[in-house]
């Protein structure tokens, strides 16, 4: 009886090649889903850094319409909407602060443009708008019941309460129709005595 001999080398012809195919395999797919993520990351961060430029302009329209209000009140003057008149709807948000229309004048939803453009890096978005509403004049007495209170009457006269002319202001950061990219809205309201 002859016995054959096996040798070990035998055994493990081409098991290699597959275990390194395998690994192989793994650390693609591995690589694949880092690049994935990578991605995901990078668009995320520019959504951020646009929106935040987005933000700042319509901060800015906020501010130079607030700078108008104040600039019409040493005139003696108002601006924008007159929301106060008889018959007259005002929306708290105008229905144009999405869609994109403009028109001239101090029309209903008609948008100023901001003659400071803070997106020097994202001129591509627009400039920065505000829309003025005139909500009438009134006074602090009715809301907080101040005429009510020991201050009122001190010093032996009531004397008036000074009337305030009240407004809202809507800034956008820059008109939707022309552009795709992020839009922010923001409201204040202003007091001017």
């Amino acid at each position: 009886m002859s016995k054959q001999a096996y040798s070990p080398l035998a055994w493990q012809a081409g098991a290699s090649l597959v275990v390194v195919l395998i690994l192989l395999l793994v650390m693609t797919l591995l690589g694949l889903a880092v690049l994935r993520t990578t991605l995901l990351d990078e668009r995320m961060s520019a959504n951020l850094y646009d929106r935040s430029l987005s933000f700042q302009s319509a901060e800015t329209a906020l501010r130079e319409a607030e700078a108008a209000i104040q600039q019409a009140h040493l005139h003696n003057a108002t601006i924008g909407f007159n929301c106060s008149a008889t018959g007259v709807v005002c929306p708290s948000v105008p229905t144009s602060a999405l869609t994109g229309s403009s028109c001239a004048g101090n029309g209903q939803n008609c948008w100023t443009n901001a003659t400071t453009n803070i997106q020097t890096l994202n001129a591509s978005a627009g400039t920065p708008q505000y829309y003025v509403e005139y909500m009438g004049q009134y006074t602090n007495e009715d809301e907080l019941e101040l005429g009510s209170s020991a201050n009122a009457a001190q010093y032996g006269g009531a004397g008036g309460v000074a009337l305030q002319h009240f407004y809202r202001i809507t800034g956008r950061s820059h008109n939707p129709a022309n552009s795709d990219r992020s839009i922010v809205v923001l409201q204040s309201n202003v007091v001017v005595r």
